[in-house]
Formats: C-alpha cells, sequence, structure tokens
C-alpha cells in the first residue's frame, strides 16, 4: 500500500492510494487518517483511481471519516473508484453516503446546487 498526502489548499488534503487497504495494510491507512484529523483537515479527497482493493474495514474507516467531517462542515469525496470496488459500494448502498468524481479537480469544488425551473 502506499499512500500519498498533498495539500491543494488550506483546509483541504488529497489522498492518493495505490494498492489494497486489507488486514496487513489498515493500520498504516488508519494512521492517515489520524494525521489529517490531527491537522485539522476539514474536506478530504481520496484518489481511489489506483486502488486495487479495501476491506470492510477500510470502507467503514472512510464512512466514520465522512460523517466525522460532515459534522463539521467537511467532506470526504472519492475519486475514481475502481470496478470491483463500485460493485462492494453499491451493494452496500454506500453511493448514498458518498459523493463520487470522476476527477480530483472535480472532487476539490464543491457541487453545484441546481434549481428548480
Amino acid at each position: 500500500l502506499e499512500l500519498a498526502v498533498g495539500r491543494p489548499a488550506e483546509g483541504k488534503a488529497v489522498l492518493r492510494v495505490e494498492g489494497s487497504v486489507d488486514p496487513s495494510t489498515f493500520k498504516q491507512f488508519q494512521a492517515t487518517f489520524r494525521w489529517l484529523n490531527r491537522e485539522k483537515i476539514l474536506y478530504v479527497v481520496v484518489d481511489m483511481s489506483r486502488m486495487t482493493y479495501i476491506s470492510s474495514s477500510g470502507l467503514s474507516l472512510l464512512v466514520k471519516a465522512k460523517t466525522e467531517r460532515t459534522k463539521r462542515k467537511g467532506d470526504l469525496v472519492l475519486v475514481r473508484p475502481q470496478t470491483p470496488i463500485v460493485n462492494i459500494m453499491k451493494i452496500l448502498g454506500l453511493f448514498n453516503v458518498f459523493r463520487v468524481c470522476s476527477s480530483v479537480e472535480e472532487a476539490l469544488h464543491p457541487p453545484t446546487q441546481r434549481h428548480p425551473d
């Protein structure tokens, strides 16, 4: 598992995940989120384009991180999860929980509010 954190703006971070979040790498994944919390980063973009697998513990951690940030007017946005991960997220109903974007650039901007005509 390789994790890299970029800081494109104050209070925002992009976490690029490469490889598998499984029982052997979960603590490393969890430690990164603890660091993001200590740094008081309220807006996190998780680039999943190179993530090959995520365990139920990893998904649970993402849900918890999203919930914590939403309470503080922040967000956690996912970018380009791969098909096996998308399938698991669909089964678990997680597309109702997370905003999923096709690029990091899109994810760094709040969604546009559509007004009914």
